[in-house]
């Protein structure tokens, strides 16, 4: 596939777009998720990292209408960045957010658990900072953002990362986690949010006990953030993932979409 290379408005680096171009109109028959029609365009982008590392491979999605707007990092769960993932994207988009996936395997896909495990504990949060931060740079640098209203979200091992760079970036507006394996805990970390936070479990999560949640929120309140937690009873890990017939809770994750759009409405929307 050709690729056209392109620079940054802002000198932060530059980024190739895979110039192949597709309109989408989805209809959705889901449980979950009320039946919607909507145009966007998505594409395939590599970003190149602004820290001198690999380029960063991604999915986009975006509503194919003028003007700039609010953007969101979707970060993917420990399989990779598997079409699930991409189907979030779309989500988003169809509510008015420049949607950007990033894939921090470089192209790999677990397959099994220990596949899965293997690939997240190759990602430290210390490398997924840098690519997000080349994520970051790339939303500020297209016309089609408004650069002060750029949310991260995640899922899993996803929510861990974007935890993880809630802590480290004052460049995010707003932040939604859920089911974040690995919870930042400590306080010094904690205080350097600055962007309001959503986080999300459920009450039933084998990885992360919601009296731990209950904790992290109390410590975010004492501190002086903006932080709420909610916890869906009867529902355990990834019961947003409707891939997942035995995790998946249709009921819970409604809700939960429900109060993520009005979240981010709240914090990226004019």
């Amino acid at each position: 596939m050709d690729f056209a290379e392109q620079k940054s408005g802002n000198g932060r680096g530059t980024f190739r777009i895979a110039k192949f171009r597709r309109l989408l109109i989805i209809f959705r028959k889901d449980r979950a998720f009320p039946p919607s029609e909507f145009l966007m365009i998505t594409e395939t982008i590599t970003i190149d990292s602004i820290h001198g590392g690999k380029p960063i491979g991604a999915y986009l999605s975006r509503p194919d209408t003028p003007g700039n707007g609010p953007a969101l990092i979707v970060i993917h769960e420990w399989w990779g960045l598997v079409p699930h993932i991409k189907d979030i994207a779309d989500r988003y988009a169809s509510q008015g957010y420049v949607t950007v996936a990033p894939d921090l395997y470089g192209g790999a896909v677990g397959t099994s658990p220990e596949e899965a495990s293997k690939l997240s504990s190759s990602v430290t949060p210390e490398i997924s900072k840098k690519m997000l931060d080349s994520v970051v740079s790339y939303l500020s640098s297209v016309k089609f953002v408004n650069p002060e209203r750029i949310g991260i979200t995640g899922f899993c091992f996803g929510g861990t990362h974007s935890f993880n760079y809630l802590c480290e970036s004052d460049r995010i507006a707003a932040g939604v986690l859920f089911y974040a394996t690995q919870p930042v805990r400590a306080e010094e970390k904690l205080a350097k949010i600055t962007a309001p936070v959503l986080i999300i479990y459920g009450d039933q999560d084998y990885r992360v006990r919601q009296e731990v949640a209950r904790e992290i929120e109390g410590k975010l309140k004492r501190l002086g953030k903006n932080a709420q937690l909610v916890i869906y009873p009867g529902c355990g890990h990834a019961f947003f993932n409707d891939q997942n017939k035995q995790a998946y809770r249709p009921e819970a994750s409604r809700d939960a979409w429900e109060k993520t759009l009005a979240f981010f409405a709240k914090y990226l929307k004019p």
